[in-house]
């Protein structure tokens, strides 16, 4: 009895071809990566040419300690902060956060971008955007020669007196200035804030003494009914008479 035919699997014949070649792609991959990495280190390549990465790498490693980007990069610095796990970078994105209640449905953003939103109008035909570069608009006349922004600018207009030496600015911001008074310790913000807690401690009075406006006001319209009738009585009174108990008075 003849034996049944082995059935050969079609992804054999690959299998084998790709065994082997195995070796040979094996050995061109390799020669590839060393080509690429003499390419990195050669004298032009990225890594050694004058302003590549070594060259950069090493300038980040002679920077000072108060350089604004070791400051940025240090821990407990401006990004640690940023990126911690209560820092703000997480709360804005964390669940039912500003981030997720600004894209939620009908949040701000599908509102802003809704059809008929405050965007479409904002740069829409004869919208706002429109009507701001438009010929002869807003725009136009704020940059028109002569117009507001060059009477602002020009020499001895109001830009120049405001920075002149001696002028408000100067006087805002120097020492013992405007400003330094105001924010100063006990300076005029401090006695602002002192002055608001005094009014906050006589608040109750300052209200009794409004619900007693009312009742003043009443007594003064009763005093008047009372002294009319007298004036008029003494203007009935004949002169001689009213001089006689002037006199006897």
């Amino acid at each position: 009895m003849a034996l049944p035919a082995r059935r050969t699997s079609p992804e054999l014949p690959a299998l084998l071809v790709e065994a082997a070649t195995l070796p040979w792609r094996v050995g061109v991959a390799f020669a590839r990566t060393t080509l690429q990495v003499g390419r990195l280190t050669a004298p032009d390549g990225p890594l050694l040419r004058p302003g590549g990465y070594v060259e950069w790498i090493e300038s980040l490693r002679n920077l000072s300690d108060d350089h604004p980007l070791v400051r940025l990069l240090a821990r407990g610095g401006l990004l640690d902060r940023l990126l911690a796990d209560d820092g703000p970078l997480m709360r804005i994105a964390a669940g039912g956060g500003a981030l997720e209640r600004l894209l939620a449905p009908d949040g701000p953003v599908e509102r802003l971008l809704a059809a008929e939103g405050p965007l479409e109008r904002l740069v829409g035909r004869d919208g706002a955007l429109e009507q701001l570069v438009a010929e002869g608009g807003v725009l136009d006349r704020l940059l028109a020669s002569n117009g507001a922004l060059d009477r602002i600018t020009a020499p001895g207009g109001i830009l120049d007196t405001l920075l002149e030496p001696g002028g408000l600015a100067d006087r805002l911001l120097r020492d013992d200035g405007y400003l330094e008074k105001l924010i100063a310790d006990g300076g005029t913000l401090e006695q602002l804030i002192g002055l608001g807690e005094t009014l906050e401690a006589i608040q109750p009075q300052l209200i009794q003494l409004a619900e007693l406006i009312p009742e003043l006001a009443q007594s003064a319209d009763a005093l008047g009914r009372t002294v009319g009738p007298l004036g008029d009585l003494a203007n009935r009174i004949p002169l001689a008479r009213r001089r006689s108990l002037g006199s006897s008075s």
